[in-house]
């Protein structure tokens, strides 16, 4: 006897969770070991871009400064931040599923936990400059701006080049 919807089983609250599929997406190297990333979309005129970053178990990105405001979804794995301040190094820790909205100006490393990560940003600056790079000593090593992310995707992803 074939059961219909109604008479089947309930589906319990993990079978209906979300689960990000990252396979079919062209990851490039990103800066340093076990980080790599993927351009989605660069509006230079509005100053935004937006960018998947995959870190492998225990994959970190170097330090930077976030210049821009920064809109994070976790979507799979955890994002583990060593965040620099005043007081020493504090880590913060967010889970696939966590949402957050900040950065200006925050001091930190992104990296993956146990599982590695993947994670959907979203950059809006004011201004050209989306984060700086640091070195060891937290001493700027390079500003990137919007037409540095604009290049990138329109060398890197000629499948997505504007018409």
């Amino acid at each position: 006897m074939m059961k219909t919807a109604s008479q089947a089983a309930p589906q319990t609250t993990a079978d209906r969770r979300f689960r990000y599929d990252g396979t079919a997406v062209e990851w490039k190297p990103f800066i340093t070991e076990g980080c790599f990333y993927r351009i989605l979309h660069v509006d230079v005129p509005a100053r935004t871009a937006e960018m998947l970053v995959k870190f492998t178990s225990g994959g970190m990105c170097m330090y930077h400064r976030h210049v821009a405001v920064v809109s994070t979804m976790v979507l799979e794995g955890e994002l583990r931040i060593h965040e620099q301040t005043a007081q020493g190094e504090v880590l913060k820790v967010k889970p696939a599923g966590s949402y957050s909205v900040g950065g200006k100006g925050e001091i930190h490393i992104e990296g993956g936990g146990e599982e590695g990560a993947i994670v959907y940003f979203n950059m809006r600056t004011d201004e050209d400059v989306i984060y700086e790079t640091l070195d060891k000593d937290l001493k700027l090593l390079r500003s990137i701006t919007v037409a540095d992310f604009d290049r990138d995707w329109r060398q890197s992803w000629k499948m997505d080049k504007a018409a």
